[in-house]
């Protein structure tokens, strides 16, 4: 047990803790911008911010175009705001107020992380606290996140916030302790949908403490008032846009993913240090159940806030991971829950234990556990446009099985555009920030409707803030985004295999480089001196290549078909039914260097004409008559 001395030390002197955490805090300021990056899908966020200081609305094309919600709406409304006080656009005020975003973040988790020290009326020294913030802000994941110009960091801040304030008793003023919970579910709502569930258990909680009588029911309704916000919202998304959740949502969520899902979770887990928290949290479990499950159901009720935190961060994890198949960037949607989980396994050390040791050791393990993150950015960081590279080769002998797993399941996910990293997203920007060098206006715009296809929307939505841009892949097309999903042209796995086994020309088993150069060659028709084929066979000759050896397996070489399959790609499903684009008749071109033309239309294009293709198309859809 600690001394009253000891006790009455650490708290007559605070000024190393304080110096401490400040060290950590500018560690992790500094960490985060070294590895800061903007996305082109950061750029989708900037157009409806720039409609929306221009005072079209939050829109991502103009009327007469219908309003389409393709962006976070409260960092919209935040960007905006910060060019309209301060003239720094989007693009120049994004990251340094991301940044500001994962400050705030360092504070909640450090004030959470210090309060680790206090344990059933004992006090444990503040080195506990340190260690378990030193875990968190130690993950690349947490502070890959404090950056990108997408609205996570902002987002992440009131999940954080509201995580952590539910394993707060509500004390002597339930009311305001309350109100403080529903405002931070509240406006983690308004900046993503992710904040639903949240708001929706806040709602729940605070109905379970009225009827416990925790709180009287005028207390419950005050405190709940924030949630008001969130029904506000809903209610004018509905109004405005037309629909319940964003158009995003009806893009991406297609149909469940597992089989993407799971090895997205397992390189989490393996870059986090996550496949730690388990074996680290299994003791605290155990001794929890050893006192049977009234027990523990009673002590869910009475705990019923942090027991609703737990439940809203896990579901929203599995939901990302299990139904929609991960995320198209790597472990956006996990960076919230890198940082609580981390916390929260050094928690529960920390109350299974007498004494520091094993909090320290946990926070430690954790340290040690996430540094297989900043291993693979190194190996990674030179890695070509692409954004892949292998890791085995860099592995210590003893880890290269676990390494060969990671890099084949990255390779598989890569196919597919799921966690695709921060350093491709930022070398994709970068090249296509020659071809749209400055932002062209058109001051006719609202009489010619200057219209123009895009594939990668966010820098073109950007540097074309008045042509209308139809987004082929529809997260900001309501037409795009509801279309049946077609089958797309694929590598056939069979035909990779019998071109494979064909080229094992000696029947050993194995092929050298230029046999497998040959198989690929005639799996796609030619051979792959270039382009994709090159690709393909550089990437699996540096993954797949047995060790000490110029050659692979027959076996590992056949699956080559399976993993680079892309029957499904995150994020890329949905495409424009037949005619659809036609009907807008695109007539904008962008030359290589830039140069934007608008081609004059055979019949001139008007807002009544604009209208009504779109609700032609629309029709189509609400009648099912749209075909895959």
């Amino acid at each position: 047990m600690t001394s009253p001395v000891r006790i009455d030390d650490d708290a007559a002197r605070p000024t190393w803790r304080v110096a401490a955490y400040a060290a950590l805090a500018l560690g992790a300021a500094w960490g985060a911008w070294q590895i800061a990056f903007l996305c082109d899908d950061a750029y989708i966020h900037f157009r409806f911010a720039s409609n929306l200081h221009e005072g079209r609305g939050i829109v991502w094309n103009d009327a007469p175009f219908a309003p389409v919600e393709g962006a976070g709406f409260l960092w919209v409304v935040v960007l905006a705001a910060i060019w309209g006080l301060t003239g720094s656009a989007p693009p120049d005020a994004a990251n340094p107020f991301s940044l500001g975003c994962g400050l705030v973040q360092f504070a909640l988790l450090a004030f959470a992380a210090d309060r680790l020290r206090d344990r059933d009326g004992r006090r444990l020294p503040a080195i506990v606290g340190l260690a378990a913030l030193l875990a968190v802000v130690g993950n690349r994941t947490v502070l890959q996140w404090w950056t990108g110009g997408l609205d996570t960091p902002l987002a992440n801040v009131f999940g954080v916030w509201w995580a952590l304030h539910a394993f707060r008793a509500p004390g002597p003023r339930p009311v305001r302790w309350l109100a403080l919970w529903a405002l931070a579910a509240a406006l983690g709502a308004l900046a993503r949908p992710d904040g639903l569930p949240a708001a929706a258990a806040t709602a729940a909680v605070g109905g379970l403490l009225w009827l416990r009588g925790g709180i009287a029911l005028r207390g419950a309704l005050a405190g709940l008032s924030p949630l008001l916000l969130v029904v506000a919202l809903t209610v004018w998304r509905k109004l405005y846009y037309g629909d319940w959740l964003p158009n995003t949502y009806y893009a991406k969520v297609v149909s469940s993913w597992p089989d993407a899902g799971w090895r997205y979770l397992g390189c989490f887990a393996l870059e986090n240090g996550a496949w730690l928290w388990p074996l680290l949290a299994l003791p605290w479990l155990l001794s929890q159940a050893r006192a049977g499950v009234a027990a523990v159901g009673r002590a869910l009720l009475a705990n019923a806030p942090a027991a609703a935190a737990v439940a809203v961060v896990l579901f929203n994890a599995g939901y990302y991971c299990f139904k929609v198949g991960g995320d198209h960037f790597e472990y956006r949607v996990l960076s919230q829950t890198a940082a609580l989980g981390t916390l929260a396994v050094v928690a529960m050390a920390a109350r299974l234990a007498r004494g520091p040791a094993l909090p320290l050791a946990a926070a430690l393990a954790l340290v040690v556990g996430c540094g297989a993150g900043w291993f693979h950015l190194a190996c990674t960081s030179a890695a070509s446009a692409e954004g892949i590279a292998a890791v085995t080769p860099h592995a210590p002998a003893a880890l290269r099985p676990v390494a060969r797993w990671f890099d084949r399941q990255q390779v598989w996910l890569f196919f597919r555009y799921i966690g695709l990293r921060c350093n491709h997203h930022a070398a994709r920007l970068r090249s296509l920030e020659p071809r749209f060098p400055a932002r062209v206006r058109h001051p006719d715009a609202a009489t010619t409707f200057p219209i123009r296809a895009e594939s990668a929307v966010g820098l073109p939505g950007w540097m074309l803030p008045d042509v209308a841009l139809i987004d082929v892949f529809g997260l900001n097309d309501w037409v795009v985004a509801r279309t049946p999903v077609r089958p797309q042209a694929d590598v056939d796995p069979a035909v990779v295999a019998k071109a494979v086994r064909a080229s094992d020309r000696d029947g050993d088993g194995w092929l050298a480089k230029e046999e497998l150069r040959d198989a690929l060659g005639a799996a796609f028709g030619a051979r792959p001196d270039d382009g994709y084929g090159m690709f393909v066979l550089r990437l699996f000759w540096s993954i797949y290549r047995d060790d000490g050896s110029e050659r692979v397996t027959l076996a590992e070489a056949e699956e080559i078909g399976g993993t680079i399959s892309f029957a499904r790609r995150m994020a890329h499903e949905r495409l424009p039914p037949p005619g659809y684009v036609e009907a807008f008749e695109p007539n904008v071109d962008v030359a290589a260097d830039g140069a934007v033309t608008v081609r004059p239309r055979a019949t001139p294009m008007t807002a009544a004409r604009l209208r009504a293709i779109e609700a032609e198309w629309r029709a189509k859809v609400a009648s099912g008559s749209l075909s895959r």
